[in-house]
């Protein structure tokens, strides 16, 4: 492959932040990258914003279609050996390539990364990790990502995921700037059986960003999103089969019930009904799964300071 990272960025109306996102790019100490940006159909000054990058950033544009096609798109023609998602309104820290890069020599090239995320509000100054080429770096790794026993909160930004893999997989879905949420989840889904999965603990790769227009502030659309999945799951799209079936089961129960909580303290409570009348047997298989963990104990492990090697 050409690059050992294409990083794929949808934005759709993202002027006030896409160049900030762009930003933390370039800045990265490990620059075997290319950059996409895919302007989603944009209306406001998002296409001039990235404009004054240049030939820095290679610049895809498509009527609104929504994030999962959009990154279809640059998948297409990326030449990374491994894909980095990033959303247009979040920050990859200064060290992050160079971690995922470390992790993909120190581990032959698992197919799947986890990044770590810290947050921040929008208009605060984001919490980034030193650039230090020989920062700490502490991981978990696990058979697959269903394997996993510690809590993970999932977000497009953390993943890191061999083009290979994804090209194999099909992809993410065709759906729509409506219907695209779960993303993240759905694609876990289709690659969670493939392994080693590494999950990274230390140091913070991701900077999510809080603002009002966060998909997830629309509690009916995540809602809708969650009960699709449960429709997918008990279509059979999903690999492992009956083998694997209790911990799919747990990773679609464990952000239902989250949302559950969520729409019954927001006083939407025939949302939180409706979606625990849906996912009843995952929110049942998460609880067992939960319960395992205390017999369990994963082992983190932290590689050797190359300086020192």
């Amino acid at each position: 492959m050409a690059f050992r990272f294409s990083i794929l960025i949808p934005a759709y109306n993202r002027e006030k932040h896409v160049g900030e996102a762009v930003d933390s790019i370039l800045a990265q100490t490990f620059t075997n990258y290319e950059l996409f940006v895919i302007d989603d159909g944009s209306t406001d000054g998002t296409a001039e914003a990235l404009k004054a990058y240049g030939t820095r950033v290679n610049v895809l544009r498509q009527q609104n279609q929504g994030p999962e096609v959009a990154r279809n798109k640059a998948a297409g023609v990326a030449q990374g050996e491994y894909l980095v998602f990033l959303d247009s309104d979040d920050l990859l820290t200064p060290c992050a390539l160079m971690t995922y890069d470390r992790i993909i020599r120190e581990f032959n090239s698992p197919p799947l990364i986890i990044g770590s995320m810290t947050y921040f509000t929008d208009g605060q100054k984001p919490p980034l990790e030193s650039a230090d080429a020989h920062a700490k770096i502490t991981v978990y790794k696990f058979k697959d990502y269903l394997a996993k026993e510690v809590s993970v909160g999932l977000s497009s930004s953390r993943i890191v995921l061999r083009k290979s893999l994804f090209d194999q997989v099909g992809g993410l879905r065709n759906s729509t700037s409506a219907t695209f949420h779960l993303d993240d989840f759905n694609l876990i889904l289709n690659v969670g059986t493939y392994g080693p999965c590494m999950i990274v603990e230390k140091p913070f790769t991701v900077a999510y960003r809080a603002h009002e227009a966060n998909s997830i502030r629309s509690v009916e659309s995540i809602v809708n999103g969650i009960c699709g999945l449960v429709d997918l799951e008990r279509s059979g799209k999903y690999p492992g089969g009956a083998e694997r079936k209790l911990e799919r089961y747990a990773f679609i129960g464990g952000i239902a019930s989250l949302w559950v909580k969520y729409a019954w303290k927001g006083g939407q409570r025939k949302l939180a009904l409706k979606l625990t009348k849906k996912s009843a047997p995952m929110l049942a298989a998460t609880l067992y799964r939960k319960s395992l963990r205390v017999f369990h104990h994963a082992e983190r492990i932290e590689l050797a300071d190359e300086s020192k090697q």
